[in-house]
């Protein structure tokens, strides 16, 4: 598969995601806040901050490992 490939799967795969795991994992990977600020700015808990991480980056991982 191509780069393009690849980020277009990912693309695909980040957009699927409710737009609060999105803002969550934007606000940790972008806006470089720690889980706990990112927790307060979300109105969640540490735990779901990473929970939210978590789908995320298995997700991206797994767009871009499929062939």
């Amino acid at each position: 598969m191509t780069d393009a490939a690849t980020l277009a799967r990912m693309a695909i795969a980040y957009r699927r995601f409710p737009e609060r795991d999105r803002a969550i994992f934007e606000a940790v990977r972008f806006d470089n806040l720690d889980y706990g600020h990112a927790a307060e700015r979300h109105g969640c808990s540490i735990e779901e901050v990473a929970q939210a991480l978590a789908r995320v980056l298995v997700a991206l991982d797994r767009a871009a490992m499929e062939e």
